[in-house]
């Protein structure tokens, strides 16, 4: 059995699907499975494909579990840690239901979008708009900050922060960093995918804007900052 294969089906036992019924949903031929299955390897194309299905870096496929990259003792160390750190990251989220007026007029002139385009519900393409609504201020990027840090409680809150999402891809992407460089295993595809096309997520979870420590990593990984992500 190929290290391939294992994991595969690994991946579809903890997503309670079928290896079949995944390729076929990949336009993958039930042939080209069974190839698998007789320890046949898949192309990169097709790799590249289940990899962003299943939200996994591509190596995770190439590598074998038994030459892990760090020893078992220091795997156990970070994961101890993270598990420590993660109650307190917990408890410090607060609820976000409602923006205010005063907010959104606000992010209307820091971003130049219209109100429309920031409480639209359904996708719509992000593109700059010429607004009348007052002079920008830069303190607005903390209240955008803000709203990403907080969990969405009501349906409209969740709305302004995927709209601010897609004004920080536009951004990026007017920066250079288009969709196939944001290909990181730090970054949900799947969530980007929902950013980027408006299709909707088997797993509701993953239909949300970026959440602060997603932007926190794009400033990271782009070099861009904070305020260019999403000054207009």
């Amino acid at each position: 059995m190929t290290v391939f294969w294992k994991k595969y089906n690994e991946l579809c036992d903890e997503h309670g699907v079928k290896p079949r019924a995944v390729a076929k949903e990949l336009e993958i031929s039930s042939a080209t499975v069974t190839k698998w299955v007789n320890d046949g390897m898949p192309n990169l194309e097709m790799i590249s494909k289940i990899a962003q299905y299943f939200d996994v870096p591509i190596d995770y496929f190439i590598n074998d579990d038994d030459v892990p990259i760090i020893s078992e003792t220091s795997r156990k160390r970070s994961v101890f840690k993270s598990m420590t750190s993660l109650s307190q990251r917990w408890v410090s989220l607060r609820r976000g239901s409602e923006v205010s007026l005063e907010t959104q007029l606000k992010i209307l002139a820091y971003t130049n979008c219209t109100v429309q385009f920031l409480n639209n519900d359904r996708y719509i393409n992000y593109e700059p708009a010429n607004n009348s609504v007052g002079n920008p201020n830069s303190d607005t990027i903390f209240d955008i900050l803000d709203i990403l840090d907080r969990c969405a409680d009501t349906d409209s809150y969740r709305t302004v922060q995927v709209q601010l999402s897609r004004i920080a891809l536009f951004h990026l992407k007017e920066k250079g960093f288009d969709r196939e460089k944001l290909r990181t295993e730090h970054i949900s595809q799947k969530k980007l995918n929902y950013l980027y096309t408006g299709i909707e997520n088997r797993d509701k979870s993953q239909n949300y804007g970026l959440n602060f420590s997603d932007i926190s990593f794009l400033r990271e990984f782009t070099g861009i900052s904070f305020a260019e992500m999403f000054y207009n």
